[in-house]
């Protein structure tokens, strides 16, 4: 017979573990309204293609692990991309983007246990864990699997000062937690001064092992980082009121409604120079009466922002070609991922002054700014994603392709890129029997634009076929150019068509490509940089030759492009040839 309050007791821990259950839902969900396409139309992002899943494809996981990136160890993206090489490639994407959002949901849900009531009630810590995935201005580190390591820092520090775990499982999950937060990303560096002080303050046998983790991971990232070093950086092009813009524009501007307004003005030069120096200033005053004011894990809160900060700003990798670093994150959207932290720290801040019983204007002000952070959220709760980058129709290419060929695929932001070598082993979610855009007869296509030709132009485009199946061709585009095509249903044709006359650029509506007697239309795609400038946004193609207009041997293709504006075709003066198996 069981003891008298052991059923009780278990039926209350059933309740928690349903409620967290439950309140773990709600997150994933409300993380996944604020960018539903992360997982409804999920694509790789730059390092999670371009580093870690190409590294543990062509070199295999193994060894993958230990190739350091940026400096540093990163063992949870490398994790994930081992993993995903179990899966066909059409889904690893989405299974990317599941692994970032699960970590991101991990700290709201951390704040929400009984083990971090020294932040204040449960009340208070629900709406702090809103305000962990709810504040704006983080679309860099959102569902994406680079910049999840943002999120294991925050998660690792919250585990350095929790109060202790009530159960085996608690205490597996910290420790697991913990390494692997340690072995991701240079934070277990700036979090060791986090471990001593609370070791020492609570000198218990878990907060001693808890350092001694952070210690073992920080002595492994200064020597990966003293190996592999680290990119050359080039200027930073720092000075205090700099230093103090940058605050106010990526600290507290993007919590207010009106934020791009206020930024505006933050770029101007004397009068804003002033105001972000003085505010700068009085904020420094408010968390010094914080810091004094504030318990154990508001003072390691702050000291822990303060170290990532600086760290930060000494140390950013955001420009490029020789440009300088500081100035660069005064872009707009650029170096987000540095200001994670510091901005949640603010919230964190000023709901602490809201809450707490110093003194009534403070509360009154702290309530007010709450209010406009609460506001702010639900304005900017939307994050838009990138435009998608065709993923699908590479996809389908790359089953195709025969073990050992090589296919360069365009992932986001531009130019970032993903190559990938065929492999014996690699998995295929479909029949490689693709049909990409529409297929007509060459007659049926000529009597749709009723009579027009490209024979008939006076004008003819300008540009290039750039690669096929990923193998960068000729310029000329002439048979002397001509490209050996390994396929085995079909030719991905990339390149890039515009209309130049009289000084005058002008885009194609719609692209299509000739293959004897049938026609394949295309897709347009945005071309960045120049043409980006001036505002066309269809300057490049991207048309898939199935099987069917295929021939064995020497084939000749014609890239016609159609203008809504001169309601004429127009094509290359030099046609395009390849050899097919």
């Amino acid at each position: 017979m069981a003891s008298p309050g052991l059923l009780p007791q278990s039926s209350a821990t059933r309740n928690r573990a349903g409620l967290f259950i439950l309140l773990g839902f709600v997150i994933f969900v409300a993380h996944f309204s604020r960018s539903p396409d992360v997982l409804l139309k999920p694509q790789f992002w730059a390092e999670d293609g371009a580093v870690f899943y190409q590294q543990a494809h062509e070199f295999g996981f193994l060894h993958s692990v230990l190739i350091p990136y940026s400096g540093y160890v990163h063992l949870f993206p490398r994790l994930i991309a081992g993993l995903s090489l179990l899966l066909p490639l059409s889904f690893v994407p989405l299974f990317f983007n599941l692994a970032a959002l699960a970590v991101q949901c991990l700290p709201a849900i951390y704040i929400c246990t009984p083990r971090m009531q020294n932040l204040g009630p449960f009340r208070v810590r629900l709406l702090l864990a809103f305000l962990c995935f709810g504040i704006s201005g983080v679309h860099e580190v959102w569902g994406n699997l680079p910049n999840s390591q943002w999120q294991i820092a925050l998660l690792s520090f919250l585990i350095l000062i929790a109060s202790p775990p009530q159960s085996r499982l608690g205490t597996w999950f910290d420790t697991v937690a913990l390494g692997i937060g340690a072995l991701t990303g240079p934070y277990c560096v700036l979090l060791l001064p986090i471990g001593f002080i609370v070791a020492f303050y609570r000198r218990s046998s878990r907060t001693i092992s808890q350092l001694a983790i952070v210690g073992v991971g920080a002595l492994a990232q200064t020597v990966s980082l003293l190996i592999a070093g680290r990119p050359n950086l080039g200027k930073l092009g720092a000075s205090f009121p700099l230093f103090c813009k940058l605050v106010v524009i990526r600290g507290f501007v993007p919590d207010l409604p009106a934020s791009m307004r206020v930024a505006r003005f933050l770029h101007l030069s004397l009068a804003s120079s002033i105001f972000s120096c003085c505010f700068v200033v009085a904020a420094l005053a408010v968390t010094a009466w914080i810091f004094r004011h504030g318990s154990l894990e508001m003072r390691c809160a702050l000291l822990f922002t303060a170290i990532m900060l600086a760290a930060s700003l000494a140390s950013p990798v955001v420009a490029s070609g020789g440009a300088e670093q500081w100035p660069t994150m005064m872009m707009p959207g650029v170096g987000e991922r540095y200001w994670f932290i510091p901005r949640l720290m603010i919230v964190v801040a000023v709901l602490w002054i809201a809450t707490q019983r110093v003194s009534k204007w403070a509360r009154a002000a702290g309530a007010a700014m709450m209010l406009a952070i609460l506001i702010s959220s639900a304005i900017h709760w939307h994050i838009v994603r990138t435009p998608g980058m065709y993923f699908d129709t590479y996809v389908h290419l790359f089953n195709a392709l025969p073990v050992g060929a090589q296919l360069k695929i365009p992932i986001n932001p531009p130019p970032w890129t993903v190559l990938l070598t065929k492999k014996p082993n690699d998995r295929e979610s479909h029949d490689p029997g693709f049909r990409d855009g529409e297929v007509v007869g060459l007659n049926d296509w000529r009597n749709r634009f009723r009579g027009a030709s490209p024979e008939a132009s006076s004008v003819s485009l300008t540009g290039e076929v750039m690669t096929v199946n990923g193998t960068t061709v000729g310029q000329s585009g002439t048979a002397a150019d001509l490209v050996h095509v390994p396929v085995r249903d079909g030719a991905l044709l990339e390149g890039w068509a515009i209309l130049r006359s009289q000084a005058e650029l002008r885009p194609m509506d719609e692209m299509f490509a000739i293959t004897s007697d049938q026609v394949v239309k295309g897709h347009t795609l945005p071309l960045w940089g120049f043409y980006e400038k001036q505002k066309l946004e269809n300057v490049t193609y991207l048309v898939f030759l199935p099987s069917m207009v295929l021939h064995p041997g020497l084939q000749e293709v014609t890239i016609v492009g159609y203008s809504r504006r001169d309601k004429s075709l127009h094509s290359y003066e030099r046609h395009f040839y390849m050899y097919v198996d």
